[in-house]
C-alpha cells in the first residue's frame, strides 16, 4: 500500500508540474497607429500589458515582439520596462499599411496578435477626423462605470459616407479615454465595417478650457510631424467644435435633434447623410 502510495503522489506532481509550466498568462498588445509620409521614417510601438479580467494592467518587459508586414517580417524587439516595443519603419509608397504584431514564443505569456495602421499620404492629403461619439447611436451610460467599452451599433449611413470620404479624405478616427480601449474599439470598427484608418485614444479632461488646450497640443503634435490640411472634425460635443472653429477647422457637430440653436463657425446635424454636403 505504501509503494502505491508513494507512485500515486508522485506522478500528481509531474502532472502538477507539466501544467504549471506549459500554462501561460495572458496578455494583450496595445498598437498605436500612425500617419505618415512617403520615404519617411515612422516609429511603430506597441505596449504589452497583463491581460485577464484584471483591471489595472500591468506592463510587461523581456518579451520578444515581431512587427510582420504581410508574410515579410520587419524586425524583432524586446519590449522595454514600460512595456513598449518599438522599430523604425520607412513606407516607400502612399497606402494603408497593415501591420500584424505578435508576441514571439514566449514561455510566459500569450496574446492575440494586433493590428497597427500606417496611413502613408501626401502631406498636402486633407484629414477628417472622425469622434467615435458621432458615429455610434447613443446609448444608456454602462452599468459598470470602470468598463467604458462601447457595445452601440452605428449611425445609420455612418459607414457607408465614411467609405465614400476615405477616397478623398485621410481618416482618422478618435476616440476619448484610455490607451487600455484600443484593441477593443478597433475590434469595433471591424465588426461594424468601417473603411480601415488609424484610431487615435486620447486622454482629455472633463473641463472645457483644458479639453481645448489638450485638442491643441494634440494638433500641434500632427502639424509638426508635417500635416498641416487639417481638414474638417465630425464630433457630438459642442465645446470640442467651438475649439476647432478657433483653431480654424471645419467643425461638423452631430446632434440628436435639431434646436435650432446656431453655432458660432460649426455646422450642426441629425445625420449622415448630410455631411458629404456640408463638408464641400
Amino acid at each position: 500500500m505504501s509503494w502505491f502510495r508513494f507512485v500515486f503522489i508522485g506522478l500528481v506532481l509531474f502532472l502538477f508540474s507539466v501544467n504549471g509550466v506549459s500554462a501561460r498568462s495572458s496578455a494583450s498588445i496595445i498598437a498605436f497607429d500612425q500617419i505618415t509620409q512617403p520615404n519617411q521614417p515612422v516609429r511603430l510601438a506597441v505596449r504589452l500589458v497583463t491581460g485577464g479580467l484584471s483591471l489595472v494592467h500591468r506592463p510587461i518587459s523581456g518579451e520578444r515582439i515581431e512587427f510582420m508586414l504581410k508574410n515579410r517580417s520587419l524586425g524583432q524587439t524586446l519590449s522595454g520596462g514600460d512595456g513598449v516595443a518599438e522599430i523604425r519603419f520607412v513606407p516607400p509608397t502612399p497606402g494603408l499599411y497593415v501591420v500584424r504584431v505578435r508576441i514571439v514564443e514566449s514561455p510566459r505569456y500569450e496574446a492575440d496578435a494586433a493590428v497597427l495602421n500606417v496611413a502613408c499620404r501626401n502631406a498636402s492629403a486633407p484629414i477628417l477626423f472622425v469622434a467615435l461619439s458621432s458615429v455610434r447611436i447613443p446609448s444608456e451610460p454602462p452599468s459598470i462605470p470602470f468598463n467604458p467599452t462601447p457595445s452601440s451599433d452605428a449611425m445609420p449611413e455612418a459607414v457607408k459616407v465614411l467609405s465614400g470620404l476615405s477616397k478623398r479624405y485621410q481618416l482618422l478616427f478618435i476616440e476619448t479615454g484610455d490607451e487600455a480601449l484600443i484593441p477593443e474599439t478597433k475590434d469595433w470598427l471591424i465588426q461594424q465595417d468601417f473603411p480601415p484608418a488609424p484610431l487615435y485614444v486620447w486622454s482629455m479632461p472633463n473641463e472645457a478650457e483644458r479639453r481645448t488646450e489638450r485638442i491643441v497640443e494634440r494638433l500641434e503634435e500632427i502639424r509638426d510631424a508635417g500635416w498641416t490640411n487639417l481638414s474638417a472634425w465630425i464630433t457630438r460635443s459642442t465645446e470640442d467644435a467651438e475649439a476647432l472653429s478657433n483653431l480654424k477647422i471645419k467643425a461638423v457637430v452631430m446632434a440628436e435633434e435639431d434646436d435650432n440653436v446656431p453655432l458660432e463657425g460649426s455646422k450642426k446635424i441629425t445625420d449622415w447623410k448630410s455631411v458629404p454636403s456640408v463638408l464641400k
